[in-house]
C-alpha cells in the first residue's frame, strides 16, 4: 500500500540523531512538554495556537506498518493554559490520520485529515464551533485521485486549503457556506509550448482577502521558489527576486501581511535553503541559515522568527540582531528526534513545536509523539 511505503520511507529518512552539535548562544534552551501516553507508533503532525489558553496539536497512534490491514486512529491534544489532554476528537468512519490543524478562535478550529487506506487525493475536514464537532463536505477530495492537500489555513471563518492536483496548484476557500476553487496565477497554467507548473506547501491567511501561499514554479524564464498573494479576486504570483534557483519555499509565518517570513529548501534535491523577509511588496534574502531541511517557521510575539532544521541535527533557530541563534531540539537520553510543524502562542512568549522520537529497542521501529515548548524572556 502506497501510504505504508511512504511511511516506512518517512520514517527512516527523517529521524535524525540528537547527537552533540554547535555550542548554542545564550538563548533558554526548548523542553519536552508533559502529554500524555500514548500508543506507539504515534506521531503529532501539526499544531495551532489562538491564545495562552488555547491549542491544538493532531496526528495519529497504533500504527504499525508490518500489518496487512490499515491500523491507526486519529490523535488530538488539547492546551487549556495549564497543560495537555486529548480531547474530543470528530466521528470517523474509518482509520485516519490528522494531518492538519488550523484556528481562528477557540470557536473556529479546523482539522484536515485523510484514511489510512487511500492511495491519496481522499481529504476529510472537521470544524469546531467550541462545544461540537461537524465533518465539512469537502467534494474535491471525496474519492481518490490525483489532488493532495498539503496545507490549512483560517482566517475570520474563511478555511483555505492549499495543494495540487497532478501538477496544477489547487486553492480551494470555504467561504462560510461552500467550498470555492479559485483559478491558479497565469504563470502556473500550461501555455505557449512550454510547460507550467507550480507547487504549492504552505498558506497563511491574514484576512480573507489578505492570503499568502508559498511554493516553487516554472515557466518560461523563470525557475524557483515563489510566493503567492490572494487579494479578495485573483491569486498572483510575487517576484521575490530568486530565479534560476533549484529551492522550495516549504512553510510561511507572520505577525501580518507587512512582516512575513518564509523559509524553503532543495525538497530532497539538494542540501541548499532558503529565508526571505518581506513586507509584502519588497523582499530580502536573510543568510546565514545552514541547514538543508527547513519544514517550519513561526513568528513570535516579539517578531522573532523560529524555523525547525532536521539535519544533521534536530535543531530550532531563531533570528535576531546578532544573526541566528541555536537550540537543540529535546529528545530523551538515548532517542532521536523529528519535528514537523512549529507555531507560536499569539498573546504570550511561548513556541510549540510537535513531531515525534523514537523508542530504541523496538523490532519494528516504533516512534512516540512529542511536543517541545520554549519560552522567550
Amino acid at each position: 500500500m502506497r501510504v505504508r511505503r511512504w511511511l516506512a520511507v518517512t520514517f527512516s529518512v527523517a529521524v535524525v540523531a540528537c547527537a552533540a552539535g554547535p555550542a548554542a548562544a545564550a538563548e533558554p534552551a526548548w523542553s519536552p512538554a508533559p502529554i500524555p501516553p500514548s500508543e506507539p507508533t504515534s506521531n503529532l503532525w501539526d499544531v495551532a495556537a489562538v491564545d495562552a489558553a488555547h491549542a491544538w496539536a493532531v496526528g495519529f497512534e497504533g500504527y504499525r506498518w508490518e500489518e496487512e490491514d490499515p491500523t491507526g486512529s486519529p490523535v488530538m491534544l488539547r492546551w487549556d493554559g495549564t497543560g495537555w489532554a486529548r480531547t474530543s476528537l470528530p466521528v470517523v468512519q474509518e482509520p485516519v490520520s490528522f494531518q492538519r490543524v488550523a484556528a481562528s478562535s477557540a470557536q473556529d478550529v479546523w482539522v484536515k485529515g485523510a484514511p489510512w487506506s487511500s492511495d491519496g487525493g481522499v481529504a476529510l475536514v472537521w470544524r469546531y464551533d467550541g462545544s461540537t464537532w461537524t465533518e465539512v463536505p469537502y467534494p474535491p477530495g471525496a474519492a481518490p485521485g490525483t489532488l493532495a492537500i498539503s496545507d490549512l489555513s483560517v482566517v475570520d471563518g474563511h478555511a483555505w486549503l492549499v495543494g495540487r492536483r497532478g501538477n496544477a496548484p489547487v486553492f480551494h476557500e470555504w467561504t462560510g457556506s461552500s467550498w470555492q476553487e479559485h483559478q491558479p496565477p497565469a504563470q502556473c497554467v500550461r501555455g505557449g509550448g512550454f510547460v507550467n507548473f507550480c507547487n504549492v506547501n504552505a498558506v497563511k491567511a491574514f484576512a480573507p482577502d489578505d492570503v499568502w501561499a508559498a511554493g516553487n514554479g516554472m515557466w518560461n524564464g523563470f525557475s524557483g521558489p515563489v510566493l503567492f498573494h490572494w487579494n479578495g479576486i485573483e491569486w498572483r504570483t510575487v517576484d521575490i527576486g530568486l530565479n534560476q534557483q533549484m529551492l522550495t519555499m516549504q512553510s510561511l509565518d507572520g505577525l501580518s501581511s507587512q512582516d512575513i517570513w518564509a523559509v524553503g529548501d532543495g525538497g530532497g534535491m539538494g542540501s541548499a535553503n532558503v529565508v526571505v523577509r518581506g513586507d509584502g511588496t519588497t523582499w530580502a534574502t536573510v543568510g546565514g541559515l545552514t541547514t538543508p531541511s527547513t519544514p517550519g517557521v513561526a513568528v513570535g510575539a516579539n517578531g522573532a522568527p523560529w524555523v525547525i532544521s532536521r539535519f544533521p541535527l534536530a535543531t530550532f533557530r531563531s533570528h535576531g540582531p546578532a544573526g541566528w541563534t541555536l537550540a537543540m531540539a529535546p529528545a530523551p537520553a538515548g532517542t532521536s528526534a523529528t519535528y514537523n510543524a512549529i507555531a507560536a502562542m499569539p498573546g504570550t512568549n511561548r513556541v510549540l513545536a510537535v513531531g515525534n522520537v523514537d523508542l530504541p529497542g523496538t523490532s519494528p521501529l516504533r516512534l512516540q509523539a512529542v511536543i517541545a515548548e520554549h519560552s522567550a524572556p
